[in-house]
Formats: C-alpha cells, structure tokens, sequence
C-alpha cells in the first residue's frame, strides 16, 4: 500500500517522471451562485490558492456553477464535459450527484466529493469528507473500559446512524435518551439527572438545618454563626447530591448541542462531575464562548495546520477559513501527485487507494472514502487544547 506525503517536496519530485503530463484540467462543479454561493464561492476559493501555490505543475480549473439548482447542476456537469476536464472536485452535496448520476458521461469521470458519505452506491465518487466512522474510531479511545455512558441525541435519521456506530465502544451504555425537539432537550435533561428528587431532598436539608438553627440561636450556642453561614451556602445551590452517571456522549451539533449541555448544567449536572464527549466540532469560536461546554472532548483534524491555514486566510481576506476548505488543501495536491505520476490517461479512482500524510492529517482512501486519523481535543478555558 502506497504512503505519499502530500506536499510540495513531492510535487516537484514528479518533474522527473517519465509519465509526467503535460496538463491537469479540473472542473470545480460547486454553487458559485444562489442559495448555496456563498460556500461554494469560499470553496472555489480554496482551489484556487492551493493551485497557485503549486506554481511548478501546469493545473487549470474550470469553474462549473451549479447555480444552487437541479437544471444548474445538469448543466455544469454537461459543460465539464464539454471541456474535457480530467476530473471533477465537488459536488459539497451529495444530492448534486443523485441529481446528475444518470447523466450521459457521468460514469465516465471521477468526482471528488467534499461529501462524508460513506455507503455511496457510485463507483466512480471518492467522499472525501471527514465521516462519521473516522469520527467514531478516534473516540472509542475514551469508551474502551468497562464504565458506563449514558447516549443523548435527536430523533433524527444521522442520531441513528451515530447510535449504530458506537456499537463498536467497549465501555457499556446504561440509557438511550431520544429527544423530538428543543423542548423535549429541556424535559429529558430534567429526568436523567433526577433533578426534581434531588432539589427537593436539598430543600428538605436545608428545612432541617433551618430548624436545628433556630433551637441553636435560643440556646446561643457558639456555633450557630457557623451553623448560618453553611446554611446561606447551601441555598445558593439547587442541589449538592452529584448526578449517578459520569458520562455523557451527545450526537448534536451547533445550537442543539449548546441547549444539550446548558440544560445538564442547569441540572447541576456540569463538566465538574460528569465528562461530556461530542462529534467533530470543526474549532468554531462560538463554542468557546458558552461555559458549559468547558471540558466537552471531540475528535477533529489537525489542529495546528488548522490555525496555520486560518491565520493565512485572516491575513489575507479577513475571514476565517470554513472546514471543507481545509479538506482543499489535501485533495488537490493528492489528485496532481497522481495524475502527474501516472502513465494512465484517464483517472480511475483506484489510483487513489493508499496512506496518505496530508496538511489535515493521516487518512487513508479505500472503497471509495476517506477514513481519517483523528486527533482528540477539548475545550479548556475558551481554548481548544489537544488531549
């Protein structure tokens, strides 16, 4: 099995091929306008600087706008071929591609797709997003002892495909916790950490104490000053009991996610107790804003090629990089290795089965996807620290 690093050092190796080419054409098939053009203009984006920064291989790119459309998609995919391109990079939706698959020439050409699907049907589509299996196995590192954890997630069709994944953690779960809505977030928190029981054992204390508090002050014993002071603690607090389970693995992302574990808190039931573990938080800066999510572990790509990536994208266009641009930066160099080093003149997405060393990481491309080694990270104190 093949082991490339993907960098420019290699790059420039392949001026010594007897079977260098001459051209690389590529057709970006993205949204470069309606609903979708805003990300599909940042990804068009991230092509073009990972080209230019190849400066000794002859690559050009078409740009095949999809319009955010069915009719655009069509129409982008027949004008890829109308040029000729070598290979397609996108569709970023893999609906794009069940939209053009029966398409006269589809089976014909190599897509590159941003998409993380992973039981795609089409032989000639590599998904090279960061899946939920490449997800799963970084973070059955931390559920491979015989402890027990509890499953906390949506409804929805992606929660059960989590659900089915984690199959493979040795650690035991006790409970499956399945909200409908963001309401439900609020009601199944409350009941998993037996909140309502526990508050009112605490108001029951705190009555007690009150009572003994009061015989301490007619008697004027010594301690009743002390005896106040542990009582007006105890009342800034909803309970002192702690939650019986000590893990929680939750399968939502963004404001879903955040509501998840500001309800825990609330139920007394935070990070201090009880270690929260989530999916690939992709380093967005909203979430080291909210207090709950301090300490909450999740697998991701490689953090310090993250920063360097966005702190180029800061200094010159004033905005951070969006994750599936990171993911630009290891296909287009991998698809110019192998078109470069090849004698074939046409790709097959065999060629592209191997280990690879990438700007995001190690992964692997096999059956048609790429299967990542993830790093874990958490979050310790507004910052994203690797574990």
């Amino acid at each position: 099995m093949k082991k490339i690093l993907i960098s420019l050092v290699i790059l420039l190796s392949l001026k010594c091929n007897v079977y260098a080419k001459t051209e690389l054409k590529i057709g970006a098939i993205l949204p470069l306008s309606g609903e979708h053009q805003l990300l599909g203009k940042n990804i068009y984006q991230s092509i073009l600087i990972t080209i230019f920064e190849l400066k000794n291989l002859n690559i050009k790119v078409i740009p095949l706008d999809t319009q955010s459309t069915i009719s655009g998609a069509k129409s982008a995919f027949q004008k890829g071929v109308d040029k000729e391109v070598d290979i397609f990079v996108g569709p970023i939706f893999f609906n794009t591609l069940n939209v053009i698959k029966n398409l006269d020439g589809f089976k014909d050409k190599v897509f590159f797709s941003y998409s993380n699907k992973e039981n795609s049907k089409l032989p000639n589509v590599i998904n090279f997003g960061v899946n939920l299996s490449s997800q799963i196995n970084a973070l059955s590192k931390i559920f491979n002892r015989s402890d027990k954890y509890i499953f906390f997630g949506d409804s929805s069709s992606f929660t059960k495909k989590v659900l089915d994944k984690t199959k493979i953690f040795k650690s035991k779960k006790t409970m499956t916790v399945i909200y409908k809505d963001f309401k439900e977030i609020n009601l199944k928190a409350k009941k998993i950490t037996n909140f309502v029981s526990r508050n009112n054992k605490h108001k029951k204390e705190i009555k007690r104490l009150e009572k003994i508090q009061n015989e301490k002050e007619i008697e004027k014993s010594e301690d009743a000053l002390l005896h106040s002071k542990f009582i007006q603690n105890m009342k800034k607090h909803d309970t002192l009991d702690k939650v019986k389970f000590k893990k929680v693995f939750l399968s939502s992302y963004n404001e879903e996610l955040i509501a998840s574990l500001s309800y825990f808190d609330f139920y007394d039931a935070n990070y201090k107790d009880v270690q929260f573990i989530t999916l690939n938080l992709w380093f967005e800066k909203k979430y080291l804003n909210e207090p709950s999510l301090e300490n909450v572990i999740f697998p991701s790509i490689n953090f310090k090629a993250y920063q360097e990536l966005n702190q180029k994208y800061r200094k010159n266009f004033d905005r951070d990089i969006y994750h599936l641009e990171v993911l630009t930066f290891d296909m287009i160099p991998l698809i110019a290795a192998t078109w470069f080093s090849s004698k074939e003149e046409r790709f097959k997405t065999s060629m592209f089965n191997g280990t690879y060393k990438g700007k995001s990481g190690n992964f692997s491309i096999k059956e048609n996807k790429a299967n990542r080694t993830l790093i874990l990270y958490k979050i310790e104190k507004k910052k994203f620290k690797r574990i």
